[in-house]
């Protein structure tokens, strides 16, 4: 996607992948820099190990403590987290979802939920549900969701809570931000049978899931992650780039590039 995106506008750049572990961050950061690059994405469990790391810090990322984009510039590293960004911009193309004022329940308060948490208080949302495994880490979430809109009502609960079904039913959309899913054989992230009926379903993981398909069978109007990723991804490239993102080469090149990993897993 980014290599389609700097291909488009004759950019002389490459976008590579690199397995870094938490406890390498500074010294690859310093080695990165040192090697001219201006800058990387982050991705978990990358995104809250990062920020001690940081010369300076977008609003962004204070208001979600996580950060998936660094610019580098004049030797210093920038942080930004676009990730509110993509969700934002994916709902709207989507399901054409208006944030102010709505009720909306949130899967998973790890760096990608929390960011969303707070992108979705920061643009009007009436009142979040947080669903988490470990109530700490959704109360945690909902504590930086007053620090950016005090009027936005939050309510913390397992996943497995019996209270879900009524809180799910006030809800105008659930956003899955789990990893769960993303391997072969891993549990729903929620009992499919609590879906509200006709409620939109965003699912942060960008390939077919089971919840998808429970969703999706039961009438809600389903979307994976991969319109927030663009959108996210185009974010990011405008941060290093200083210019405006080809999206739709951008989108073609990721389409084509989740269709072939799904045909891969498919004959695995």
């Amino acid at each position: 996607m980014q290599l389609a995106g700097f291909a488009f506008l004759g950019l002389p750049a490459t976008y590579e992948a690199l397995d870094v572990s938490p406890d390498q961050l500074g010294s690859r950061f310093r080695d990165l820099v040192a090697a001219g690059y201006h800058g990387w994405n982050l991705t978990v469990p990358l995104k809250e190990a990062a920020l001690p790391f940081l010369d300076w810090a977008d609003a962004t990322v204070s208001r979600a403590e996580s950060v998936n984009t660094i610019v580098v510039r004049d030797g210093r590293l920038l942080g930004y987290s676009t990730d509110g960004h993509g969700l934002a911009a994916a709902l709207g193309e989507a399901f054409n979802f208006q944030i102010p004022g709505q009720t909306v329940a949130l899967l998973g308060c790890g760096g990608a939920g929390r960011a969303a948490a707070v992108e979705l208080a920061a643009r009007g949302a009436a009142r979040l549900l947080l669903l988490n495994r470990t109530l700490d880490r959704a109360r945690q979430t909902a504590a930086r969701v007053a620090a950016v809109n005090p009027a936005c009502a939050t309510g913390c609960f397992t996943p497995d809570d019996p209270a879900l079904p009524t809180e799910l039913a006030a809800c105008r959309l659930l956003v899955q931000a789990t990893s769960l899913g993303l391997r072969p054989g891993d549990p729903p992230p929620l009992n499919p049978a609590w879906l509200p009926a006709s409620r939109p379903l965003f699912d942060m993981i960008y390939q077919s899931t089971p919840l998808q398909r429970a969703a999706a069978a039961q009438g809600c109007p389903v979307a994976d992650g991969r319109g927030m990723l663009l959108h996210q991804g185009a974010r990011s490239f405008t941060l290093w780039t200083g210019r405006e993102a080809p999206v739709a080469a951008m989108r073609h090149a990721l389409d084509q590039a989740l269709a072939a990993r799904a045909v891969a897993a498919e004959f695995a």
